[in-house]
């Protein structure tokens, strides 16, 4: 469970709030204004359970996909998590799959995930192209004016 309250508050009474997360097991988030970034509060046991339980998640999904009898059907398995996946093209799904996997693997050993987030949203933008049978039809059409030619200033 999460207990959300303003940064402020937790400032206030910093001492009642941590008491209280340790009794309950609440992870606390900390929302600060003007666009600053919110914080997330939790334990070391509970953090480093996480990191164990994503690290064996990613070492088990990697596994999987790299094993000639799932293969196949792994990409597809994907679509059920994922839906945006069905719009990808099946080569591009395998290959979604596997740099999925690779990456949060990779990610999982370093206890940082940005660039699994940053992987999967860029697959996400490249599904709804695909989504849209004209946008993908013509941003996969040759280009008749190569964009490297320079301008002529005048």
């Amino acid at each position: 469970m999460t207990k959300t309250l303003p940064m402020s508050r937790f400032i206030q009474s910093y001492n009642q709030h941590l008491t209280e997360a340790e009794r309950t097991g609440e992870t606390l988030v900390l929302e600060q204004r003007a666009g600053r970034p919110t914080w997330v509060l939790d334990t070391e046991d509970a953090a480093r359970a996480l990191e164990s339980a994503t690290s064996f998640l990613a070492t088990a999904l990697t596994a999987i996909a790299r094993d000639s009898a799932l293969i196949g059907r792994f990409p597809d398995a994907l679509a059920s998590a994922l839906p945006w996946v069905t719009f990808l093209p099946d080569a591009e799904r395998e290959e979604f799959a596997r740099e999925a996997t690779e990456t949060l693997l990779a990610s999982a050993s370093l206890g940082r995930y940005t660039a699994f987030a940053t992987l999967i949203e860029d697959w996400r933008a490249t599904a709804e192209v695909w989504s849209d049978p004209d946008l993908a039809r013509s941003l996969s059409a040759p280009i008749d004016e190569p964009l490297d030619t320079p301008v002529d200033a005048a």
